[in-house]
C-alpha cells in the first residue's frame, strides 16, 4: 500500500514498518532486563489517552447539554451564547448573565469534594476553564457579582441540548480519528524503535493531539473527586508533554544528543516539573482563588517551548549529513505547520484573547479544524522517524496545499447550499438533519477525492519544469540507446544521463557478462575498488527486480555489504533492463538526489520508462553481434569449402 519511496500523502504511512535500522538507536529493549514494564507503562498511557478522546465520538451521532456561557480561570464570564447560535437558546443568557459578570469563587469554592457546591464549580471551571458542556438535565447553581456593580445574586441554570450542526459534527470525527491515530503513531514508533527520543515525542502526542474532551468531563462532571484526580493527571501530562517534545527535537533523527545540545538535557525534567506545578495550581481556582495570572503564564510558557522546538530542528539541521538533513525538513515542516494550529485552537478554546478582540469566539467547526491541522505532526514525524530515507517535503506540503484549497472549493458551496436550503424552505420543507453527511458528505468527499488525484497530477506535469526537463532529457537518451553501435555506450547513456537528470548522487549498470552480472563501466560515485559484481546470495535485494520486472527500492541500511559506496551515496533504487533475454540484461543501481532525498514515484516512472527503450537498445547491439558472428563464421566456412550457411533474417 505504501512502498519506502512513494509520495502519497497518506495518514496510515507510519504505521508500517521500515526496513533496516536506525544508526545511533540506544534501544530500551536492549538496555533494560525489565523493558515489559516500559512496554506495560506505555500500553496503560496510551490507553488513558485515548480514554479521554474516545467519548467524543458519542457526541457525533448525538448531543451534549451546554449552560451557554464561558468563564476564564478568574471566574470572568466572557461569553453567555456559545455553543449555542443565537442568545435566546442560551439558558446563561435568558437568565440575564452578561459579559463581565464574575464567578463568586470564594462562596462556590470546593471545600467538600462530595458537595453539590464542589460539583457546580468543577463543572463550570474544570480543564482549565472556557467552554464545558454538561449532561443533560444536568443543573448548576452560580454565585454571580454583577458585571456593573450591586448585589451578589445566585443564579440557577438547566443545561440545554447543544447539538451540533452537521459541519461541525463531521470535524468533530475527523479531530477524534485523527487524534487517535496521532497517539497510535508514537505507539508504534515507541513499540518498534524505543529510544528517549521515541518516548519523548510520545509523551507529547499522548496529551497534545486534536482530540478534544468535552465529552469525557461531561461524564465525570457529577464526581468532583473525579475531575480533581484527572486535573492532576493532566498537569503531569502537560509537563512530561513539552519535556518530551523538546527531548525529541534534541535527539532526531539519530536518537542521540549532539555534544552541544546534550547540555540542555539534565534540564528537560525540571522544565516539565515547573510546568506540571504551575498547571497544578491553575486548579486553585476550585478553591476560591482567580488563578487566571497563573494559567496565562503556563499557555505563554508552552508556546515558547513550541517556538524552542522548531529554532532547535532549525538548528541542528545545519549540521547533519544530506538524508538526515532531509529527514529533518520533514519533522520541521511538521511542527511548523501542527504547532501554530494547535496555539490558535487553545487560545479559542481556554482563553478570552479573540472575545476581547473581535468580541466574539470562532465556532466549534473551526477550533475543530485547527486542531485538525495541528494532526499533521503525526504524519510528518512518524515518516521522518520510521523511514531513513524520505522524498522531498515538497511533495506532501504541494499535495497538501491542494487538498487544503480544493476543500474550500467543495465545502464553502455545499454550507452555502445547506443554508439556503434551511432558509428558503423553512418550515415547508423538512429534511432530516443525517441526509447531510450521509448522503451529501460521502458524495462530496468522493468528488474531492477525484478533483484532488486531477489537480495534483495537473499540477505536477504542468508546473514542474524540473520533471519536464529529465523527461526530455531521458527520452533523448532512449533514443540514443536505440541507435548505439555496441554496449559501452548504452552503459555510458544508462548511468550518465539519469545522473544529470534528476540530480542523483551515485549511478553503476551491473551487466551479465559471461555469466555474472558485472559491472561496467562509467560507475559515477563508487571507488575504483568497489563492488565490481553482484551475487545471487548476498544481493536478493537487486536480483528481486529481476522477478519483478520493475523497479524496487532499496531502504537505507538494509543492503549492506564491502564495496558500496557510502551512507550518502549508496544505492536506493534497482532498476532492472529487462529485454529478450530469460534472466534480463542488466540493473542499474541509482544513489539518492544529491540534497539527499530519495527518488519519488514520478521519477522512478520516468527510470522504468527509459529502461524499457535501453533494453531494446541491447537487444539491438546483441543482434547485431550476433549477425556479425554469423557472417564471420559464413566466411570462415566457406574459405574451408563447407556448405553455404542461410543468410539469418533481417
Amino acid at each position: 500500500m505504501f512502498d519506502s519511496g512513494t509520495e502519497s500523502f497518506n495518514l496510515w504511512a507510519p504505521f508500517l514498518e521500515e526496513n533496516g535500522p536506525i544508526p545511533g538507536r540506544q534501544s530500551l529493549l536492549r538496555r533494560q532486563p525489565g523493558h515489559l514494564r516500559g512496554r506495560v507503562l506505555l500500553v496503560v498511557l496510551a490507553a488513558w489517552g485515548l480514554a479521554i478522546i474516545l467519548p467524543e465520538l458519542t457526541r457525533v451521532v448525538g448531543s451534549l447539554a451546554s449552560y451557554g456561557f464561558s468563564a476564564d480561570n478568574n471566574g470572568v464570564i466572557f461569553d453567555v451564547v456559545a455553543p449555542f447560535p443565537t442568545a435566546s437558546q442560551s439558558p446563561a443568557a435568558r437568565a440575564g448573565l452578561v459579559p463581565g459578570d464574575r464567578l463568586d469563587l470564594a462562596r462556590m469554592r470546593c471545600t467538600d469534594p462530595t458537595s453539590e457546591a464542589c460539583a457546580d464549580i468543577v463543572g463550570v471551571l474544570g480543564g482549565f476553564g472556557g467552554l464545558q458542556y454538561a449532561r443533560p438535565g444536568g443543573r448548576i447553581t452560580l454565585a454571580v457579582l454583577p458585571a456593573h456593580g450591586g448585589a451578589p445574586r445566585i443564579v440557577r441554570l438547566a443545561a440545554a441540548l447543544a447539538p451540533l450542526g452537521w459541519s461541525a459534527r463531521l470535524v468533530l470525527l475527523a479531530d477524534t480519528i485523527v487524534g487517535a491515530l496521532f497517539i497510535a503513531v508514537a505507539v508504534h514508533l515507541v513499540w518498534t524503535r524505543p529510544s528517549w527520543m521515541t518516548w519523548g515525542f510520545f509523551l507529547y502526542a499522548m496529551w497534545f493531539n486534536p482530540g478534544q474532551t468535552y465529552t469525557f468531563y461531561a461524564l465525570i462532571g457529577p464526581w468532583p473527586p473525579a475531575v480533581l484526580a484527572e486535573q492532576f493527571v493532566e498537569a503531569l501530562a502537560q509537563g512530561a508533554g513539552y519535556a518530551g517534545l523538546l527531548a525529541f527535537a534534541l535527539r532526531f533523527p539519530t536518537g542521540e544528543a549532539d555534544p552541544p545540545w546534550s547540555r540542555l538535557e539534565p534540564g528537560l525534567p525540571w522544565l516539565g516539573g515547573i510546568v506540571a506545578a504551575a498547571t497544578l495550581l491553575g486548579a486553585g481556582n476550585f478553591f476560591g482563588f482567580p488563578t487566571e495570572r497563573i494559567i496565562a503564564p503556563v499557555f505563554l510558557c508552552g508556546y515558547l517551548i513550541d517556538a524552542a522546538v522548531i529554532l532547535v530542528l532549525v538548528l541542528r539541521m545545519r549540521h547533519l549529513p544530506p538524508q538526515d538533513e532531509q529527514r529533518m525538513r520533514w519533522a520541521i515542516a511538521g511542527c511548523a505547520i501542527g504547532l501554530p494550529g494547535f496555539i490558535f485552537a487553545e487560545l479559542c478554546q481556554s482563553s478570552s484573547v479573540f472575545y476581547d478582540l473581535w468580541g466574539s469566539v470562532p465556532s466549534q467547526a473551526v477550533i475543530g479544524l485547527l486542531y485538525l491541522l495541528h494532526g499533521v505532526i503525526a504524519y510528518f514525524v512518524g515518516t521522518a522517524v520510521r523511514r531513513r530515507r524520505v522524498v522531498s517535503v515538497a511533495i506532501p506540503l504541494r499535495r497538501g496545499a491542494v487538498l487544503t484549497a480544493l476543500t474550500f472549493v467543495v465545502g464553502v458551496p455545499i454550507l452555502y447550499l445547506h443554508e439556503k436550503v434551511a432558509t428558503a424552505y423553512e418550515g415547508s420543507l423538512h429534511l432530516a438533519g443525517w441526509i447531510w453527511p450521509a448522503f451529501v458528505g460521502p458524495i462530496a468527499l468522493l468528488a474531492l477525492t477525484r478533483l484532488h488525484e486531477t489537480a495534483v497530477d495537473l499540477m505536477e506535469r504542468a508546473f514542474n519544469r524540473r520533471y519536464h526537463r529529465a523527461q526530455h532529457q531521458l527520452q533523448h537518451a532512449g533514443q540514443a540507446a536505440l541507435e548505439a553501435e555496441d554496449f559501452a555506450a548504452i552503459d555510458r547513456l544508462l548511468a550518465e544521463v539519469p545522473v544529470d537528470a534528476l540530480s542523483l548522487s551515485s549511478a553503476a549498470v551491473f551487466r551479465w557478462m559471461d555469466g555474472t552480472l558485472r559491472r561496467a563501466e562509467p560507475a559515477i560515485g563508487w571507488g575504483p575498488d568497489g563492488l565490481v559484481a553482484l551475487e545471487r546470495e548476498r544481493d536478493g535485494q537487486v536480483f528481486a527486480s529481476f522477478a519483478q520486472g520493475a523497479p524496487v527500492p532499496l531502504p537505507r541500511g538494509r543492503w549492506q555489504r564491502p564495496g558500496l559506496p557510502g551512507d550518502d551515496l549508496a544505492p536506493c533504487l534497482a532498476v532492472p533492463i529487462c529485454g529478450g533475454a530469460v534472466e534480463g540484461i542488466a540493473v542499474a543501481l541509482f544513489g539518492p538526489h544529491l540534497t539527499g532525498t530519495d527518488i519519488n514515484e514520478d521519477e522512478r516512472e520516468l527510470l522504468r520508462a527509459f529502461a524499457a527503450r535501453v533494453a531494446i537498445g541491447y537487444d539491438r547491439v546483441e543482434t547485431e553481434l550476433l549477425r556479425r558472428e554469423v557472417r564471420a563464421l559464413r566466411t570462415a566456412l566457406a574459405a574451408l569449402g563447407a556448405p553455404k550457411l542461410a543468410t539469418p533474417p533481417a
